[in-house]
């Protein structure tokens, strides 16, 4: 009996063991601020052992440092409250996890409590501002409809910045989908995809120059002949190189010169149509500070001039990065993550001469093709009809993933259904942004299969859905409520542009 109740002992203590080496292998990661690997880690150590403060805490933190859907960040760090509710680090993610709930008194009140404690962090000073911004944009938001592009080109990973080649025929995009075991590191490939009747449903790898280290799209050249590319490896220590459009693909890698590679890091670049200027973004040849946009001019000899800063109208103290010019080269499009924008990185336009290289004030594009989160790119087709971007959405396959933008008032054929969630039980109300982590919306085509999926507007109670004609299903699960469906059938020809609808949806008994 006493050697059975050893044993019985023993085999209770495994998942105990396992749990602490899982922890403690995380608690490493996170240390290192490796936030992606040990946000898994912590993730399957949360499977057992749900309620653990620690782990909480720890998943809230690697949420809000990285794209792993940084709004679910917020139970997680509320479970951790009682441990950690007095410490900065704590209260400066509870602020930017409300914030990216769209939850800005929340975040702001959070931030007032902790101001003594958040005193002069830049951080929590420059969130203050993206608040107020992003308070009064998202009360004019722009009529466009995200569409995943699919798993042929998203992962479970971040797929982003994607590019279109001015033809329209080739989408370049940056992805961290590979997985380096010996450094347990997520590393990034270059992928591109080829147009399939207008349309991009598979990814390829760059194999010209993707390595085992990291590659990252930088811009690409008017001409359509040259996309530009960021390197970290042995022996190209974060410059920028160019690749070739050959045959529908891409071929061989070139370093651009020492007048605009440094020992600092240059990030993005692209080219004008004569390819005689280059607009880039770097931290090694000063500037306002952080990364600044600057322009080269191609010399007789073929090589560039030193650089010249494109100005304060649009650097600033803070990061600009990825420029790229209209398909007409008279606007230029960039991202900052300084005191214009509602959150992170926003997308920003200024107009452009580029005899000149003179630059208008930037705008910024506005609400939702920028949000809370990092917006780093936008590409548009030639008929302006649609955009690319990369975004963090509710119907992710991934962390972030790149979506076809549809502007419906310059699509006639789409139309826009607002649907208001409401509960069925009298005056119950339900935070959904609080209780609903898995909201899924989901929209079927007659013959059942998936049309889309679409994200649930906490501030609105509503879900936005666009649709082509045809009938569909509209489908709608969660934790707290019964499974819903209902009907929608879209008619071909003229009518109401939007259409107000209502899902009574019931909580779980």
């Amino acid at each position: 009996m006493r050697r059975l109740s050893i044993i019985t002992i023993i085999v209770l203590l495994l998942p105990v063991v396992a749990i602490s080496q899982d922890v403690r292998e995380a608690n490493y990661q996170f240390k290192i601020e490796n936030y992606q690997v040990a946000l898994k880690m912590f993730l399957n150590a949360y499977k057992k052992d749900t309620g653990n403060v620690d782990i909480n805490y720890s998943i809230g933190i690697c949420r809000t440092k990285t794209y792993a859907a940084p709004d679910k960040a917020l139970p997680h760090l509320l479970k951790a409250e009682s441990k950690y509710g007095q410490e900065a680090d704590y209260l400066l993610a509870l602020a930017k996890a409300y914030f990216f709930n769209y939850k800005f008194d929340k975040a702001r009140e959070t931030l007032t409590k902790a101001s003594a404690k958040l005193k002069g962090n830049t951080e929590a000073d420059l969130l203050k501002i993206h608040i107020d911004n992003a308070e009064k944009m998202v009360k004019s938001p722009l009529d466009v409809t995200f569409v995943n592009l699919g798993k042929g080109i998203n992962s479970d990973m971040d797929d982003i910045t994607p590019m279109l080649t001015p033809d329209n025929e080739i989408m370049v995009f940056s992805s961290n989908r590979k997985y380096d075991t010996s450094l347990k590191e997520y590393m990034w490939d270059v992928l591109y995809s080829n147009s399939e009747s207008g349309d991009y449903k598979k990814n390829k790898a760059a194999t010209a120059f993707n390595t085992v280290e990291d590659e990252m799209v930088a811009g690409l050249s008017l001409n359509g002949v040259e996309m530009y590319f960021y390197q970290d490896a042995y022996g190209i220590d974060r410059d920028l190189l160019i690749s070739t459009f050959e045959a529908g693909g891409l071929k061989g890698k070139t370093p651009l010169s020492a007048s605009v590679n440094t020992k600092g890091i240059e990030k993005s670049a692209y080219s004008t149509s004569t390819g005689d200027t280059l607009i880039f973004s770097s931290e090694g040849h000063g500037g306002q500070g952080g990364f600044d946009l600057f322009y080269t001019v191609r010399l007789p000899n073929g090589d560039w001039s030193l650089p010249t800063s494109l100005g304060n109208v649009v650097n600033t103290k803070y990061d600009e990065m990825y420029p790229m010019l209209s398909a007409d080269g008279k606007k230029l499009y960039f991202c900052s993550n300084g005191s214009k924008s509602m959150g992170g990185y926003d997308v920003f336009v200024s107009s452009i001469d580029l005899k000149t290289l003179k630059v208008g004030e930037p705008k910024n594009i506005g609400y939702p093709l920028n949000d809370v989160y990092d917006n780093f790119t936008i590409s548009y087709t030639n008929d302006g009809n649609y955009a690319y971007v990369s975004a963090i959405k509710p119907d992710s396959y991934g962390y972030t993933d790149i979506y076809r933008v549809v502007f419906n008032d310059k699509d006639p054929m789409v139309k826009l259904y607002i649907v208001k969630l409401q509960i069925a039980q009298g005056d119950t109300k339900v935070d959904f942004a609080e209780t609903e982590t898995d909201l899924k919306v989901s929209v079927l085509t007659k013959s059942k299969t998936l049309f889309g999926t679409y994200n649930y507007n906490p501030a609105t109670s509503s879900v936005n859905v666009a649709l082509l004609p045809g009938d569909y299903v509209l489908e709608i699960e969660g934790n707290t409520i019964e499974p819903f469906s209902m009907k929608i059938s879209v008619p071909n020809g003229p009518g109401k542009k939007i259409e107000n609808l209502k899902a009574v949806v019931k909580l779980k008994k």
